[in-house]
């Protein structure tokens, strides 16, 4: 009975020591995706979300976003404004000529068609 209340303690530990290191490379945030892609030049031309992190939109505050957001991309349609929810994961190596945070879409808050 001994020996199984301490692997049981073991394994405790170790799940809340992997589960804190995942939350220390990760956290949720909220982006708005503005209604147009854009040409941008990254290694190559490509085309780029206009993206903010306020609280409300202001439109001078627009930065270029050279990445994907996986589980987003395949939705996005151009037209349209989006809040969305997402998780950024820090990766711990990175590609070269990439980006060191990985987006995952968690949840579209709203869809606004531009008028």
């Amino acid at each position: 009975m001994m020996k199984i209340k301490h692997i049981f303690i073991a394994s405790f530990i170790l799940l809340n020591f992997s589960c804190s290191n995942d939350n220390e490379n990760s956290m949720n945030s909220m982006l708005w995706i503005d209604s147009e892609r854009v040409s941008c030049i990254d290694v190559g031309e490509q085309t780029c979300y206009r993206i903010q992190e306020n609280d409300v939109i202001n439109e001078n505050d627009w930065l270029l976003f050279y990445d994907g957001i996986e589980g987003f991309d395949e939705q996005y349609e151009t037209g349209y404004t989006y809040k969305i929810s997402v998780t950024k994961i820090k990766l711990k190596n990175p590609p070269a000529d990439g980006s060191s945070i990985q987006y995952k879409l968690n949840k579209i808050l709203s869809k606004e068609l531009d008028e």
